[in-house]
């Protein structure tokens, strides 16, 4: 049983899925790559939509696909990719925790990440632990903005990191940090980060077959059993 720990799946609701037609395909993508279990996680932006707003939109986007998922066989937890900002303080983050857990997963923003944000994202880490466990969405795109340093200085906060599938492509320029960070233990998650069946499509296969043969099965089945864990809420 695999896992999928981040994706655009849901239908209507952020630049993912358009609708439930897609959404359907996109699970049956999924499940012929032998993913059983997945984390619904469309974007939210605070600067763009409250919290209740977006707690309804995703419990109606919800409704729509829970059937086609119990028709495929597949499981099903909901949360949020979550775009960092420090008004998040001010919000009741637990209810954008992956369902069942105190996991939530977060984004940082597409820049280079200064000292001063650096610092400001400690603060903001240490005032939620250990009520939030963060996971850092796909820790390998903020190399298009930011140095290797600076994502290290981030990951420091006592929080679990999530890799994108897709990138463990060849054409891929984060493979070598993404090899790096599983050969030191330093990432315990994988994400289709899906938003479509053609340019961003699932592909949980790609990460397996390449980590499977670059590093070792053993690395992968080692991040679906910390997956196993985390969907259930429990520690790693």
């Amino acid at each position: 049983m695999l896992y999928d720990f981040h994706c655009h799946i849901l239908p209507g609701i952020d630049d993912g899925s358009p609708n439930l037609q897609t959404s359907r395909k996109m699970l049956e993508m999924e499940k012929k790559d032998g993913v059983g279990k997945i984390v619904l996680t469309p974007h939210f932006y605070l600067d763009q939509k409250s919290l209740a707003r977006f707690l309804d939109d995703r419990a109606g986007a919800i409704e729509q696909l829970q059937p086609v998922a119990d028709e495929l066989g597949i499981e099903l937890k909901f949360g949020a990719e979550v775009r960092y900002t420090k008004s998040l303080l001010d919000q009741e983050l637990d209810k954008l925790c992956i369902s069942g857990t105190n996991y939530m997963l977060i984004e940082m923003p597409f820049e280079r990440l200064t000292d001063r944000f650096i610092n400001e994202f400690k603060t903001f880490a240490g005032s939620i632990f250990p009520d939030i466990q963060l996971i850092l969405a796909h820790a390998e795109r903020y190399l298009l903005f930011t140095s290797e340093e600076s994502v290290y200085r981030i990951m420091e906060n006592d929080m679990l990191v999530q890799l994108n599938c897709g990138d463990f492509g060849a054409l891929s320029r984060s493979r070598k940090f993404m090899f790096e960070l599983l050969d030191h233990d330093l990432a315990h998650l994988l994400g289709t980060d899906c938003h479509n069946t053609s340019s961003r499509p699932p592909n949980m296969e790609t990460a397996r077959k390449v980590i499977s043969k670059k590093i070792s099965p053993h690395c992968f089945s080692h991040l679906m059993r910390n997956a196993e864990k985390v969907f259930a809420g429990e520690m790693i």
